[in-house]
C-alpha cells in the first residue's frame, strides 16, 4: 500500500505551488505571494501581497507543526480606490478580493450578482434570496499548531488546530487558494460548513465557525449546493490513533474543539488496507450528536491507474424534516507509462432530503505536463451547477430562475530553480452564472515563490 500512496502524493504533489497543509515530513517552508486580477464587474486591482511560514520539527518522540500566516493586503474604498495597505495576520486572503467582501472592507468593486428583482420576489415567495457573490469559502487559516506525542510506533496522541488527520479519498475541498485541488472552493460553491475549524460549537474564548452543518437553501447564495465530507476526523481537536505496521490499518478518535461533558460528542474513522491496490475507509463526525456527518470511501490503485471513490451523508440523526444531504462520486488519475504526464477528471453529485432542491453536481479535471526537468505546466478547471428548489416555477417572479453554474479554468507555469526553491505563475478565469440567470465574470493572475529549508 506505501507504493500506491506513495504514487497519489508525488502525481497530486506535480500541481501543488505552495502546499499550505501540513507537512508530511520535518522541514521548513515559506511561500511569498503577489497578484491582481479583476474581481466581479470591479476594474483591475492590486491584491497585495501575503507569506505562508510553515515548519515542522521531530525530536525524539514528539512532532510539532507551526504555519502563520501574514499579509499586506490592499484596502479599497467604496469606489474601488486604493486607500491603503493593511498589514497583519488574518484570515483574509488577497484572493477574495476576486470576489470583494459583503459587509465592507476589503471592497472590490460591485459583487452583486443576483438582479435588483430578486429582493422584490422575496417579498411575494418568502423566498430569501442573496444578491452577492459567495466570499465566506476563500477564507482561511492564519495559523496552525500541532503538538503530536509518538508514545511508540503505533501510537499517537495529538492536539491541535489542524491536524488533519485524514481515512481517505473525497473532493478536494478545502486545500488553499493556490494549490490545484481547491477549484471546489475557489469555484465558490457554496456551503455553510467550515471545512478549516473543525469545530463542534464556538467556546467562551474563540470565535470560530462551526461544522454543525445545515444545507444552505438555493438563492442563499449566487450558486449554492456543495455538501461537505467528514473523511478526516481530527482536525482542530484531541485525538489519538492506532497506525498498525506499514499503514495496513489505522483507527482514530477525537474530541473536538468545542466538545463538553453535557453534550457529548466524539468523531473517529478507520482506514484499512489489506492489499497494496486496495484502501477501504469509514468515518463519522459529532458521533452521539444529532447532527453527525457520516463518511466513507475507497482507493483503488494501479501501476498507472488510481480509482477514488466516496459517498457520505449530513446532518443525520436529527429530528427536523428535509434536513439531510449526500453526495457521491468519484476521482481517476490516469499517468502515462514512464512518464511524469497525468490526468485527474473528477465528478460529484450532491443530493437533498428535500425534495423540492433539485441535485447539484460538479465536474473537474486536472492536467499535469512536464516540460523540461525544472519546467512543469499545470492545467485545472471545473464546471459547477448548483440547486434550484422547485417551488420557484410556481410564482412568476420567480418562474426563470434556475440551478446557477460556475465555469473555471486555470493554467499555471511552475519553475524549479534548484531543489529549494520554485516560482510559479498562474491566471485564473472564472465566469459565474445566479440563479436567476445574472452572469459576471473575474480573473486574476499572480505569482509564487516557495523556499524550502
Amino acid at each position: 500500500m506505501k507504493k500506491i500512496i506513495s504514487c497519489v502524493l508525488s502525481l497530486l504533489g506535480l500541481a501543488v505551488m505552495a502546499n499550505a497543509q501540513v507537512l508530511p515530513s520535518e522541514q521548513m517552508k515559506n511561500t511569498a505571494w503577489t497578484g491582481l486580477g479583476c474581481p466581479i464587474d470591479g476594474d483591475i486591482m492590486f491584491y497585495g501581497f501575503t507569506d505562508t511560514f510553515q515548519s515542522r520539527f521531530d525530536r525524539g518522540k514528539f512532532t510539532v507543526e507551526a504555519m502563520l500566516n501574514w499579509s499586506f493586503l490592499s484596502y479599497y474604498d467604496d469606489n474601488g480606490d486604493m486607500d491603503h495597505f493593511v498589514f497583519g495576520t488574518s484570515n483574509l486572503n488577497p484572493l477574495s478580493i476576486k470576489y470583494g467582501t459583503r459587509n465592507g472592507g476589503y471592497i472590490a468593486g460591485d459583487n452583486k450578482v443576483s438582479s435588483a428583482e430578486a429582493a422584490d420576489a422575496y417579498a411575494a415567495t418568502g423566498i430569501n434570496p442573496s444578491d452577492q457573490a459567495n466570499v465566506s469559502n476563500t477564507i482561511q487559516d492564519s495559523y496552525y499548531v500541532n503538538f503530536i506525542y509518538h508514545l511508540n510506533k503505533n501510537f499517537d496522541f495529538g492536539v491541535g488546530t489542524k491536524l488533519n488527520w485524514q481515512v481517505g479519498p473525497a473532493p478536494r475541498y478545502g486545500s488553499w487558494l493556490w494549490e490545484s485541488d481547491a477549484h471546489v472552493r475557489q469555484g465558490g460553491f457554496s456551503t455553510s460548513y467550515d471545512d478549516r475549524s473543525g469545530v463542534l460549537w464556538t467556546t467562551s474564548s474563540e470565535e470560530t465557525h462551526s461544522y454543525r452543518f445545515s444545507v444552505d437553501a438555493p438563492g442563499s447564495a449566487d450558486v449554492v449546493g456543495f455538501v461537505p465530507y467528514a473523511n478526516k476526523y481530527a482536525k482542530r481537536a484531541a485525538g489519538f490513533r492506532f497506525v498498525a505496521d506499514d499503514n495496513v490499518l489505522e483507527i482514530g478518535a477525537a474530541l473536538p474543539n468545542g466538545f463538553n461533558t453535557d453534550d457529548f460528542v466524539v468523531n473517529s474513522g478507520i482506514k484499512f488496507a489489506p492489499a497494496e491496490w486496495i484502501l477501504l475507509a469509514a468515518s463519522i463526525e459529532g458521533a452521539f450528536d444529532d447532527a453527525a456527518n457520516f463518511y466513507t470511501g475507497a482507493t483503488l490503485g494501479m501501476k498507472n491507474f488510481i480509482l477514488d471513490l466516496y459517498f457520505a451523508a449530513d446532518t443525520l440523526f436529527t429530528d427536523a424534516d428535509d434536513d439531510q444531504a449526500y453526495g457521491t462520486g468519484a476521482a481517476i488519475t490516469f499517468t502515462i507509462p514512464n512518464t511524469k504526464i497525468s490526468l485527474r477528471p473528477e465528478l460529484g453529485i450532491n443530493f437533498f432530503q428535500n425534495d423540492n432542491y433539485t441535485p447539484a453536481w460538479y465536474t473537474g479535471a486536472e492536467f499535469d505536463l512536464p516540460l523540461t526537468k525544472q519546467l512543469a505546466l499545470n492545467i485545472w478547471g471545473s464546471f459547477a451547477v448548483g440547486s434550484k428548489d422547485k417551488r420557484w416555477d410556481d410564482s412568476d417572479s420567480t418562474k426563470d430562475w434556475g440551478t446557477g453554474h460556475i465555469i473555471d479554468i486555470r493554467p499555471a507555469l511552475t519553475f524549479d530553480y534548484s531543489k529549494n526553491t520554485t516560482f510559479a505563475v498562474y491566471i485564473d478565469f472564472e465566469q459565474r452564472t445566479a440563479f436567476d440567470d445574472i452572469s459576471r465574470h473575474c480573473w486574476s493572475t499572480g505569482l509564487f515563490w516557495t523556499y524550502i529549508f
